[in-house]
């Protein structure tokens, strides 16, 4: 339901519950004062008849002429920005037109009939209801121009018998609840209706998966129990993904050097409807921080539409939302029961319901910068229409907890400020991450939005939306994130995220020259390299890493006899050594554009930090197998935040 600004107030209702008026409006109904900086014009005094009648009903001519100018300014209604900004309350708005149409107000949940097309329903603003109300057979809930015909009609004849007024939330959630079962069923299955053969139900059916895994095996043992050619043999294919995986973040640090993000501004009536999409599940913890976020965004209300999606066994989330939710008007959404119970299903069944042309996604732990949504719009008006996606950065804000932080924070400086930057400049597709990605509308729905079924939603889509002919940019704006301070969370969280790498490598991979197809040589060659360095590195790099200073200090590696021997030597020195390079360069430069030179000793920790990467990669190889849509959730909100810092 929407929760609006509003202030409690005593309403007379009729004994049929119908909520009927008794009697005059007043201004104690709901009716909010507040200094909204604007100057006041006298010129502003024709008013329109959205909010014209309300005179009569003691809202001040001052307030509807405060909402008539923030209405030209964001190039809304007067109506849309009288409510949107709390001026007076939603309910009391509609029970004054319901009244001055002479018509009952609808002031509990009804049910209504559709089209199952929810968007049209709301274009319409009413609906025939679906239960017995009495005489009551239409409900309406109008907007804008609407109200002013409506007002005109009932001047000159009586309404339309059986016709009775509800509040535009009341309205919408009927409209929701009327679809949402069939949202829900197909909520699963929409990346698979656009590109079924890429998608991570079935990555793990068929040869492709026990190809890989034999592949990797028989690699392995000729590498280390062969001698000679066969070595040699076994080592140049790990050896050439190594090395590409080695020249992307090498190449991409480089690029990151001359990049020139500049900042867009566009008139506030120009801005479009953006719809925010927070995906919550069991986070009563830092939902009221999230609301608070909302609330700071720099962002006309008339034109922010916030969507939570909780699911239906998180009661206390929901509990939460609804007594700390943001004072901005917003919508919790129960995403049913199904399989899979992920956050792509969820955002999924949330998209189903966005209004706005742009869609932006954050998670319950986000604190994003004000102005990003304003900055991402302004890109967005004056972008090509390929362009499908702005990635924000992630910044750490606990990172000088502990070690297991401080890292975390340096690795994510290392990939938003610079690996990610890097490739936008290099034009080649990004592995976006989960959070604070501002999409439009339309090139969602031409890719099918969000895999369900995998767990690194956010990398996958990335992907798709490149094969599909979309680009994907960074800018210049950040969102403050928690890092896990504990091991076993850190650890439960990495495993998920290179399980989703995998699956993502095995259902794009299904098919290789679809892939080149798409992408062109040189996007699927650096592709192939990233899914190199993001989850064969840790899976094979530290037996590798060991296996190289045992031969390096007391082995003949150093000491080669023959041919063979020296191009084996002189293959894994310079792998190791650019591998050092690629892994320590991102994190530095990060470090400094970050501000984080504090946590340089965290740096130390680097070996810890790998073998933490390996165990969890070898986990989620078992795991691809055995629980591939398994979605280890990562508890937020226990971490010690600067939470009041400025933005």
């Amino acid at each position: 339901m929407y929760h609006h600004r509003v202030e409690s107030f005593a309403q007379a209702r009729r004994p049929d519950g119908t909520g009927q008026r008794q009697g005059s409006l007043s201004l104690s109904l709901g009716l909010r004062l507040r200094s909204l900086a604007l100057p006041f014009s006298s010129g502003a005094s024709e008013l329109p008849c959205e909010v014209a009648f309300l005179l009569d009903f003691g809202v001040p001519r001052i307030v509807l002429q405060q909402s008539l100018r923030l209405a030209r300014r964001h190039g809304v209604s007067a109506d849309a920005a009288l409510l949107a900004e709390g001026l007076v309350e939603e309910e009391m708005f509609y029970r004054a037109l319901a009244e001055r149409l002479g018509l009952p107000f609808l002031a509990s949940a009804f049910e209504i009939e559709t089209d199952a097309d929810f968007f049209a329903c709301a274009r319409r603003g009413h609906a025939r209801l679906s239960r017995d109300h009495g005489e009551m057979k239409w409900v309406c809930a109008p907007q804008g121009a609407a109200v002013g015909r409506l007002i005109d009609a009932a001047r000159t004849r009586s309404a339309r018998p059986g016709l009775a007024v509800a509040t535009r939330a009341k309205f919408l959630d009927a409209a929701t609840r009327a679809t949402l079962s069939e949202v829900a069923n197909l909520a699963p299955d929409m990346a698979e209706r656009v590109s079924p053969k890429i998608c991570a139900r079935r990555a793990t059916e068929g040869r492709a998966f026990p190809i890989a895994v034999a592949t990797g095996v028989v690699t392995f043992a000729t590498l280390f129990g062969a001698q000679g050619a066969l070595a040699l043999a076994a080592a140049l294919p790990l050896a050439a993904l190594f090395a590409g995986a080695v020249t992307i973040r090498i190449f991409a640090c480089r690029a990151s050097l001359s990049l020139d993000e500049k900042d867009a501004e566009i008139a506030d009536d120009r801005l479009p409807l953006y719809t925010v999409v927070i995906a919550l599940y069991r986070e009563a913890c830092v939902a009221p921080q999230i609301a608070r976020a909302i609330d700071r965004l720099d962002y006309p209300r008339a034109k922010l539409e916030v969507i939570f999606v909780v699911e239906e066994n998180d009661a206390e989330t929901r509990r939460i939302l609804r007594r700390f939710g943001p004072r901005a008007p917003h919508r919790i959404l129960v995403a049913p029961r199904g399989e899979p119970q992920t956050k792509p299903r969820a955002l999924n069944i949330a998209a189903a319901y966005a209004q706005g042309a742009l869609v932006a996604v954050f998670d319950a732990e986000d604190i994003p910068e004000p102005k990003q949504l304003r900055r991402a719009a302004a890109l967005f008006a004056l972008a090509p229409k390929h362009l499908a996606c702005l990635q924000a950065s992630l910044s750490i804000d606990n990172g000088a907890v502990n070690w297991l932080a401080a890292f975390f924070a340096l690795d994510y400086a290392g990939l938003f400020e610079v690996f990610n930057k890097g490739l936008a400049t290099l034009d080649l597709p990004i592995f976006l991450g989960g959070t604070s990605n501002h999409f439009r509308i339309e090139a969602l729905r031409a890719v099918g939005f969000w895999d369900a079924y995998n767990v690194t939603e956010d990398a996958d889509l990335g992907l798709r939306l490149a094969r599909a002919g979309f680009t994907v940019r960074t800018f210049r704006s950040f969102t403050r994130e928690e890092a896990a301070e504990d091991l076993g969370a850190l650890f439960h969280q990495r495993t998920r995220w290179l399980k989703g790498w995998m699956q993502t490598a095995l259902a794009h991979g299904r098919d290789p020259q679809t892939l080149f197809e798409d992408l062109g040589p040189r996007r699927a060659l650096a592709t192939l390299s990233m899914f190199a360095g993001g989850f064969l590195a840790p899976l094979v790099g530290p037996p590798l890493t060991a296996a190289f200073l045992w031969r390096a200090l007391f082995g003949d590696l150093l000491n080669p006899q023959d041919g063979f021997e020296l191009a084996l030597a002189t293959l894994w020195c310079s792998l190791a050594l650019g591998g050092l390079v690629a892994s320590i360069f991102p994190l530095l430069l990060g470090m400094r554009r970050a501000g984080l030179e504090k946590l340089a000793p965290a740096l130390l920790a680097a070996p810890l930090w790998s073998l933490m990467l390996s165990a969890a990669a070898w986990r989620a190889l078992f795991e691809l197998k055995s629980a591939p849509f398994l979605w280890r959730k990562t508890e937020h909100g226990l971490a010690r935040r600067i939470e009041d810092a400025p933005l």
